[in-house]
């Protein structure tokens, strides 16, 4: 005699094969996606060339200023180093105003620098800030602004300028 299999028995091995095919066709397909059409590259990465060879020219001319400086680590007084660190700001005030002339066409680049530009601007300030504790309160550890992450501003800044492979465009750690 043969037995009779119920339709309720037969629908859960369906259902469970089912959501197993679907599961590794999901998987399937987004490995397809992620390796042939999804954008690639660093979302922070600026298109444009010419913006990339000219900030790299700024930014190298600032350097180049800076380095003619007196390293501030060296001044014999807090007063010295203030002012010191106070004349390389003016240098990176001056760079940093050079660069946001720079003219880019894309609305991410224009984003992106603008936001990378705001970075150097609280940078500056805490500059500023250094040397005006430096002069009030004498021999004291520079305060950086952290990010709302709790990184600090100048980390992510020095990202932005490692992704666009603008190495003279990072800090010049010259305090």
């Amino acid at each position: 005699m043969k037995e009779k299999i119920s339709e309720k028995s037969n629908f859960a091995p369906t259902a469970s094969l089912l959501l197993k095919v679907a599961a590794v066709a999901g998987i399937i397909g987004l490995w397809a996606y992620a390796f042939f059409f999804a954008p690639s590259g660093n979302p922070d990465r600026v298109e444009s060339e010419v913006w990339l060879e000219e900030a790299e020219i700024i930014c190298s001319q600032a350097l180049d200023e800076i380095a003619l400086l007196p390293l501030a680590k060296e001044s014999k007084t807090p007063a010295d180093r203030a002012e010191v660190i106070s004349n390389g700001t003016q240098v990176l005030e001056k760079m940093k105003a050079n660069l946001a002339e720079l003219s880019l066409n894309s609305e991410k680049d224009k984003f992106n620098t603008k936001s990378w530009l705001s970075d150097w601007d609280t940078y500056l300030r805490d500059r500023r800030n250094h040397v005006k504790r430096l002069t009030e309160l004498g021999d004291i550890e520079p305060l950086l602004t952290a990010t709302d992450s709790g990184k600090s501003v100048l980390e992510r800044m020095n990202g932005f300028a490692r992704v666009n492979d603008l190495e003279s465009c990072i800090d010049p750690g010259d305090f």
